[in-house]
């Protein structure tokens, strides 16, 4: 959308993704986020080796009482999540998308949605302004289609001037 190539990957969410990341599932619960990514900046990438710390000091701490287990545990609790973060910041921007929005029409719009968040601070509306020059209700079919999830907020933002 932007003309400028950005390393970004796309991550379907799935029952084993939430297993090994379970803070997503804030984001996950509310079925209205059809996608969501993290803030790349370098407070984040502070905060990912921040969580990555944390997860060996207190796994080192822990292992007296539970062995290795102190490792998975943790890691899980928060090793996983700091380094996420850590590889959003400075590898590649990841974009995580619900399953049945992968397969949906409105693919490309949420993906790119999420890639100018990933790319900038940009406030939502500014983001539907952006979004809007681009892509249209007509041109997805908003007004015949009625083969619309009943909670997508896209058809609505589409039409709202």
């Amino acid at each position: 959308m932007s003309g400028k190539s950005e390393k970004y990957r796309v991550v379907v969410i799935g029952p084993l993704i939430l297993a090994i990341l379970p803070q997503l599932l804030i984001h996950y619960l509310d079925k209205r986020n059809l996608a969501f990514s993290l803030t790349r900046d370098n407070v984040m990438g502070f905060l990912g080796a921040l969580f990555v710390g944390l997860w060996i000091g207190l796994s080192i701490i822990f292992a007296k009482y539970l062995w290795i287990f102190s490792y998975i545990i943790f890691f899980i609790l928060i090793g996983a999540y700091g380094m996420l973060i850590i590889i959003n910041t400075y590898v590649e921007g990841i974009v995580f998308i619900r399953k049945k929005c992968n397969s949906c029409k409105f693919r490309n719009l949420i993906i790119d949605h999420e890639r100018i968040h990933l790319g900038s601070n940009v406030s939502e509306e500014r983001v539907w302004e952006m979004l809007k020059k681009v892509y249209t209700a007509q041109e997805f079919g908003v007004y015949e289609n009625g083969t619309i999830c009943d909670h997508c907020p896209i058809p609505a933002r589409l039409i709202e001037e």
